[in-house]
């Protein structure tokens, strides 16, 4: 039996989109449900969704939300995973509750969604049709491979995140990667690791060295 509409008063039709996010930011697309996000991060296209996963509720009035990554990432100990397939029912649900509580109130939580993921901003805007093909740039972008001397210079994304963990542990890495940090002019290192990973790395070591 399919799930009943939202009526007109629901407050869940402010909510015009939610988007996924990996380390790598491989789903630009924005998502009708809550539901299509979470099983993006479950897919096996998803970039270690277990340390940087990330889902985000846009709204009609130019606000979004995050959504709490404790609904869908698992932490054990020191360890971390993406909740499986067969818990999304009750996962979905606990998350619609949590959203129609959080929009009926004068939430704190709620941000500009420029403040929010701000480089793909403008490509959520552009293509509200989730049926829309996603544009060529994007692939490219996608597809892109380092040259030059970026292969040699240039740490990987991996190298970064294993070396965070090396000096913090995995469970506080994980904060450490999604909390603003000054030297980033305030972005977290999530944000900036796509375009300056041997400054996020340069931080790590930093921090190994009780510099930062």
């Amino acid at each position: 039996m399919p799930p009943a509409k939202p009526s007109t008063n629901d407050p869940l039709q402010s909510v015009f989109a939610f988007r996924a996010f990996d380390l790598r930011d491989r789903f630009p697309q924005p998502l009708e449900t809550f539901r299509q996000a979470l099983e993006c991060l479950q897919s096996g296209d998803a970039y270690l969704p277990d340390m940087s996963g990330e889902i985000v509720a846009y709204l009609r009035d130019g606000r979004a939300l995050p959504i709490p990554e404790y609904f869908f990432i698992i932490q054990s100990g020191n360890t971390s995973a993406v909740v499986p397939p067969q818990e999304n029912d009750y996962v979905c649900a606990a998350v619609e509750a949590w959203l129609r509580d959080a929009l009926l109130k004068t939430s704190t939580l709620l941000e500009k969604a420029s403040a929010v993921r701000p480089a793909r901003l403008n490509i959520l805007l552009d293509q509200c049709d989730p049926n829309a093909p996603e544009p060529d740039d994007i692939q490219g972008w996608q597809n892109m491979r380092d040259v030059g001397r970026e292969i040699i210079n240039t740490p990987s994304r991996e190298k970064v995140w294993e070396a965070a963990v090396q000096v913090m542990g995995e469970v506080q890495a994980r904060r450490w990667m999604k909390t603003a940090h000054p030297q980033l002019d305030g972005k977290s290192p999530n944000l900036c690791i796509e375009d300056d990973p041997a400054g996020v790395y340069e931080l790590v070591l930093q921090m190994s060295t009780g510099a930062s």
